[in-house]
């Protein structure tokens, strides 16, 4: 009871509280798949992995070419390619990963979205999708967006919410760090 005698409201439940729904709207673009890419990249252990492989390719591959000038044979053809491949697949394979997603989410025009309690959905011209909290146990942080990280192997499920689809990108912040913590290190 309040102080003039009235019963206060109290949700139920299963009604989730006004400060656990926040709504989205925004339009996908290329960079906001880039830095989500990006993120996924560098929060989980599968993309680690895979950047650091392409790197050595990088340090391998000038150290293979110095001990070919070392021995007089000249720099062979594996080097040159190891090196190129790996800076090529180190800057470009995101662009096109990026626009590859891109072209995917073009033609379904602007995207909204419900965080609550009970999970994500998110709705464009074509569908709505829902995804659980078990379904996406984990969130990144980037200056422009929050990515949305299954906890499966591979990562297969990536959700990209654009901080510039919100007027409380804060009130969404608590609602993810609630829900789907940042994943662990490892």
């Amino acid at each position: 009871m309040d102080e003039q005698g009235e019963t206060a409201y109290a949700p139920m439940a299963d009604e989730p509280a006004a400060d656990e729904r926040v709504e989205l709207a925004y339009t996908p673009t290329v960079a906001d798949f880039r830095e989500a890419l990006a993120a996924r990249s560098r929060a989980t252990r599968a993309g680690r992995r895979q950047r650091a492989f392409l790197y050595l390719l990088v340090v391998c591959g000038p150290l293979i070419a110095a001990l070919d000038l070392s021995t007089g044979k000249g720099i062979g053809f594996p080097p040159v390619f190891m090196v190129l491949a790996a800076l090529a697949l180190l800057l470009w394979l995101p662009r096109l990963q990026a626009g590859q997603f891109h072209k995917l989410t073009a033609d379904k025009g602007e995207f909204t979205a419900t965080v609550a309690a009970s999970g994500v959905t998110i709705t464009n011209r074509h569908s709505t999708s829902t995804l659980t909290w078990q379904a996406v146990p984990h969130h990144v942080e980037t200056p422009g967006l929050f990515v949305l990280l299954s906890n499966d192997k591979n990562n297969s499920c990536l959700a990209v919410l654009p901080k510039r689809g919100t007027a409380d990108p804060d009130r969404l912040r608590a609602v993810l760090d609630r829900h789907a913590p940042a994943p662990a290190r490892g």
